[in-house]
């Protein structure tokens, strides 16, 4: 029997208004009316971007025969929706070009994608379940963790990989012509100054949340992210890179989990530095 030809294909979804309810009312009706939550391989994600206006990059994986009923489909909705919550907008169909080298190599950009997908239910899931006042930094913490735990990886050596993701991130936070060594100094210790505030409640519940994947006790989408991003590390891990692309990859991992929530890159540093404080706690409690 010939094999069915599967491609990937983009929708950017362009939207001057709230980007979370365009997530809730178009997109999470869209994707799980034609895509299986469950499935094993990777058929869709999204991520936020803001080059020509904010929008919703929308990438899906169908057979070639689907998709024109899908981008016809999807076309329809849009326009009903901009319809109903009016603001300036625009639906486009670019070709979808995967970041290739970011991700390792071909072989490894399937293993990427699958995580795309699997991080982008589970935040969709989130983000229409999300309870009044409920912080997208804690969310963005979980998803570390999560992330983190499944590379199966010494707490020091995680600790490395958050420390490359600060330094990666920090400097945006910094003013131009200032001394770059004063301007870390500075932003360290205004987090610290920060995450001081809320740690007492932080800290102790991050190594409960962490104790309970690793028990296998935490509730179902955990335990099933946990095991999916844990397969596709192994994945990682058995292939030929450099530890230095290993952090790379895992950072850009993360980042893009954040991307996903709406956490600004002027966040990324601080949410980090939480996820870096919980982690020695649970090392050192």
């Amino acid at each position: 029997m010939k094999a069915k030809a599967i491609q990937w294909f983009a929708a950017y979804l362009f939207y001057a208004g709230d980007l979370d309810l365009m997530l809730r009312e178009l997109v999470t009706p869209f994707v799980c009316e034609f895509f299986p939550h469950d499935n094993t391989e990777a058929s869709w994600f999204f991520i936020r971007y803001w080059e020509n206006g904010s929008h919703i990059r929308l990438r899906m994986n169908a057979e070639l025969s689907l998709q024109n009923v899908l981008i016809k489909t999807l076309d329809k909705r849009a326009n009903e929706f901009f319809l109903q919550y009016p603001a300036d907008h625009a639906l486009q169909f670019p070709v979808y070009e995967p970041e290739i080298t970011r991700y390792g190599n071909h072989q490894s950009m399937q293993w990427a994608e699958l995580h795309f997908f699997k991080s982008s239910a589970f935040i969709l899931d989130w983000i229409c379940t999300r309870k009044p006042g409920a912080s997208a930094l804690i969310q963005s913490l979980r998803l570390q963790l999560i992330l983190l735990l499944a590379t199966g990886w010494e707490i020091a050596r995680l600790i490395t990989v958050c420390n490359f993701f600060i330094d990666g991130w920090l400097p945006r936070l910094y003013l131009s012509g200032t001394d770059t060594a004063t301007q870390k100094i500075f932003w360290l210790k205004e987090f610290e100054t920060s995450f001081n505030r809320t740690k007492a409640v932080i800290l102790p519940a991050s190594k409960v949340f962490w104790e309970e994947i690793t028990a296998g006790t935490a509730n179902q989408e955990v335990q099933d992210l946990f095991k999916a991003n844990r397969l596709i590390l192994q994945n990682y891990q058995q292939a030929d890179f450099t530890e230095i692309k290993r952090i790379e990859i895992m950072t850009s991992l993360m980042h893009m989990n954040n991307n996903r929530l709406g956490i600004s890159n002027h966040e990324e540093a601080y949410g980090m530095y939480c996820t870096l404080q919980c982690l020695d706690f649970i090392a050192n409690s």
